[in-house]
């Protein structure tokens, strides 16, 4: 009997020991705060968010071929117009998508090489220049928006055959430059200057 409990203290004994062990080399892993609750104070920080989110997100397969085709960022309210700042943030995703090993294409390029006294140049906006045609599966498109003092930054990949979103991303970006959205200028806050009067007639008085 004594044999046997001295088994089963040294049993339990050995599983403690083993227990404490796994314990002590145990991986925790830590949890990491969702990069869309984050406000970047930085543009380069807010682009490369989204590159990752886009990285991240996406349901696109190692061995897919498609490329993906980057439109500039367009203010929400006009989807239709773009500005320096939408620029900047689709040329900027063109590294940023590259090196994380999504297959581009860029339907700016000219059928020859233009140079002038300027320089040499290949992409341009003149419709005239560029092919009728331009062979891709997949578009990226973003918006950005104003929000209170920040600027909410949206994009996703979308399929152009079936419209279908095969990755997204959004970003905050804290910035209250007039400029991005022209608001500079605003005519609510001009204040119309006006020729002072004077409202009292004046009287000309007589000498007797």
């Amino acid at each position: 009997m004594l044999k046997s409990a001295t088994k089963l203290f040294l049993s339990l004994s050995i599983i403690s020991i083993v227990f404490s062990g796994c314990d002590q080399y145990a991986i925790t892993i830590p949890i990491k705060e969702a990069s869309t609750n984050k406000t970047h104070n930085t543009l380069n920080d807010a682009i490369l968010s989204i590159a990752n989110q886009l990285s991240t997100n996406s349901s696109l397969k190692a061995t897919d071929t498609g490329t993906v085709t980057i439109t500039s960022f367009v203010n929400l309210q006009y989807l239709n117009k773009t500005s320096q700042f939408g620029r900047v943030l689709s040329e900027s995703l063109f590294s940023e998508l590259f090196v994380r090993g999504f297959n581009l294409s860029d339907f700016r390029g000219q059928n020859a090489i233009s140079i002038n006294g300027n320089g040499e140049f290949y992409i341009t906006r003149n419709v005239t220049k560029l092919q009728s045609e331009v062979s891709n599966t997949y578009i990226l498109v973003g918006t950005y928006s104003k929000i209170d003092q920040n600027i909410m930054l949206n994009a996703r990949i979308i399929d152009n055959k079936t419209g279908k979103i095969v990755s997204s991303a959004r970003a905050m970006y804290s910035n209250d430059d007039c400029s991005i959205f022209g608001t500079c200028n605003n005519a609510l806050r001009k204040i119309k200057i006006v020729k002072e009067t004077n409202s009292i007639k004046e009287e000309k008085i007589k000498l007797n």
